[in-house]
């Protein structure tokens, strides 16, 4: 199912009285999410992704814009209309009723549209001789069949009799994500489903719904603060701000060319590194060192950001660049080095090279890789190279 959202915004309204101003959660939002695909909406604590995510499930009315499901427009239409599946960040699972029960209680009310049947199971038909369809509650061995069949989908029919409280954070997230699979919706919809795991079991769990995912080809939304859970999981991620769509496109395209400083400095661990620096005869020069040759832009003389990954660097005793180093820090097969430097933004510098290079606390020189290095305008933040 593609959905399109078309100049979708949401505005809290504010109070005039209390000096409180208006609140655009969402800005102008224009997406198209095509059929089968996860796609992560991605940004920090208030940017807008989970008032999107309500909007598409009708928890939420836009102030305005449309939203399509495929050729229906669902912007009025409430939720239970909209053929959805809503997974929650705290699973609301129900702790009296067995997991079999928690799968199939979305169902009890479920009405499916068949054909009339006499009650000797033979179609009723009207004066033309049409088949009368009606609208009917499925049969407790359609229930059954379907809860049995998407809890093998998810990889817990082994629970089916278990309460919640007898299983894992990692399962009870399995069967809410049943729970939400189990109407065969249109549409799956997560709301940050994985932020009360520990870290191994958000790693699990990730894998999980990729698989789910990939397995059912039910078209879904992901919202996470997380770029490193977006970044594993998703066909394309959604970076936003403030309600407004900064970048979208596939997760390594958007680490390797990200349109502005926001969302180079969102993505990344460790972070990027930033500093002051300057473009002058082609050149991008931080402290009067050369980093880069742009001349290829022609861009003018004038003062920058200069943007550089902590794995664009290489050690080099005739590198241009030059840090002073407070410690070394293993990783296994990498080691970070984290030192300072005066026109950094960041009161540190972080690198990460190859475990086999040698460093020592003090100064030492570095090249830049070119692809690693990202310039943007002091004023706009956009970036320029």
């Amino acid at each position: 199912m593609e959905i399109r959202l078309k100049n979708l915004t949401k505005v809290f309204p504010g109070n005039a009285k209390k000096g409180i101003k208006d609140t655009v959660a969402v800005d102008n939002l224009d997406i198209v999410i095509p059929d089968g695909k996860l796609i992560g909406l991605l940004g920090p604590s208030g940017c807008g992704k989970s008032t999107t995510l309500y909007m598409i499930a009708g928890l939420l009315e836009p102030t305005s814009g449309e939203i399509w499901f495929g050729d229906e427009e669902v912007t009025r239409l409430s939720p239970d209309k909209r053929g959805i599946g809503l997974v929650f960040q705290n699973y609301a699972l129900y702790p009296h009723m067995t997991i079999y029960k928690n799968i199939a209680f979305p169902l009890t009310n479920l009405r499916v549209d068949d054909v009339k049947k006499d009650k000797n199971g033979n179609p009723v038909l009207d004066e033309k001789g049409n088949e009368i369809r009606v609208k009917r509650k499925l049969y407790p061995e359609e229930i059954d069949s379907m809860v049995r069949e998407t809890a093998k989908i998810v990889q817990i029919e082994n629970f089916l009799e278990r309460k919640p409280a007898q299983l894992s954070g990692g399962q009870q997230q399995r069967v809410a994500i049943a729970r939400a699979l189990v109407k065969r919706p249109k549409v799956l919809l997560l709301d940050e489903p994985l932020s009360n795991l520990d870290a191994r079991l958000r790693l699990q769990t990730r894998e999980e719904i990729r698989r789910i995912q990939t397995s059912t080809g039910v078209t879904t939304i992901f919202v996470t603060h997380d770029q490193e859970e977006a970044m594993s999981i998703s066909d394309e991620i959604v970076v936003m701000k403030l309600g407004v769509k900064q970048q979208r496109a596939h997760p390594q395209e958007v680490y390797n060319n990200p349109c502005n400083k926001f969302v180079a400095n969102f993505l990344g661990t460790p972070p990027i590194n930033f500093f002051e620096g300057e473009i002058k005869g082609g050149k991008a020069i931080i402290n009067g060192e050369e980093i880069v040759d742009v001349s290829a832009k022609k861009l003018k003389d004038q003062k920058v950001t200069i943007g550089i990954r902590p794995e664009g660097f290489e050690v080099n005793s005739k590198g241009t660049f030059h840090i002073n180093v407070t410690s070394v820090e293993t990783l296994g097969r990498d080691i970070s080095i984290i030192g300072v430097h005066p026109n950094s933004e960041r009161p540190t510098v972080k690198c990460i090279i190859d475990a086999d290079t040698n460093v020592k606390p003090g100064t030492i020189a570095l090249n830049v890789k070119p692809h690693k290095c990202f310039i943007f305008d002091k004023d706009t933040e956009e970036r320029i190279f």
